[in-house]
């Protein structure tokens, strides 16, 4: 199966989430190809799990005033700013979303070789003994202060983390990479603060793709934006990502 592959794009939390929930739909249509892409944001941005408490959020001084949206996937708050951002999105049929855990597995072991070609030696958190793992908050937050089996981590530190959401006929993955420690989150060091590598997120995109995408069994086939989709992302933007009634939901 090919995989489609789109060009890294910065854009605003609501309208990355109605990208990537454009081509949820486009999947479950068209389950001919995989969607992949990377992107940034434009404006530093808190994103909450689907089950999170947006009153929690705003209850914190320092999330009150920030950019904040409420993601499709579930797991706890990210802070977008200094991280790469991927979305994989596939046929409910391919053979690794079965059981959830496969695609997880995939994803990070890829992203965990990207990590080891520059000596950042990242590993899936359930594999550590219990002095390499440490402890781990029960529930917390924001996702990267906690540490769930499937996340990988470099000397105790969370650096990548995923979650997914499912629909009839296809499976998206979002996947944050934490590149370098943020301001508003300096309880979190990224791959930058802790090994000699490039905290730019274009450098970690061509380098994440051309490793991942091959890893699903899938060919990677550079594609530009299929007609149609920025029209239906931009509508759900507006009904979705956008709205009040979606983002105060919990």
């Amino acid at each position: 199966m090919i995989c489609r592959v789109l060009p890294y794009q910065v854009a605003e939390g609501a309208t990355n989430m109605a990208i990537d929930e454009a081509l949820l739909d486009l999947v479950a249509r068209d389950p001919s190809a995989a969607w992949f892409r990377t992107y940034g944001w434009a404006t530093p941005t808190l994103s909450l799990g689907y089950f999170q408490s947006w009153a929690e959020a705003e209850a914190e001084p320092r999330w009150r005033d920030a950019a904040k949206v409420r993601r499709a996937t579930g797991g706890g708050a990210i802070w977008h700013e200094h991280e790469l951002t991927f979305a994989i999105v596939v046929p409910s049929d391919h053979p690794l979303t079965r059981p959830n855990t496969a695609l997880y597995r995939a994803v990070h072991e890829a992203t965990a070789q990207v990590l080891a070609s520059l000596a950042v030696d990242a590993r899936r958190h359930g594999d550590l003994g219990p002095e390499e793992a440490g402890e781990t908050p029960d529930r917390p937050f924001l996702c990267f202060a906690g540490r769930d089996g499937e996340d990988l981590v470099h000397r105790g530190v969370k650096l990548v983390g995923s979650a997914q959401r499912r629909r009839a006929g296809a499976v998206l993955q979002h996947s944050s990479l934490l590149l370098r420690r943020a301001d508003a989150v300096p309880e979190l060091p990224g791959a930058a603060d802790l090994a000699d590598v490039t905290d730019d997120p274009r450098v970690w995109s061509d380098r994440i793709a051309g490793r991942l995408v091959p890893a699903l069994g899938l060919e990677p086939v550079a594609a530009d934006w299929p007609e149609g989709l920025r029209e239906a992302a931009e509508a759900i933007e507006r009904r979705v990502y956008r709205n009040p009634e979606w983002n105060h939901k919990r």
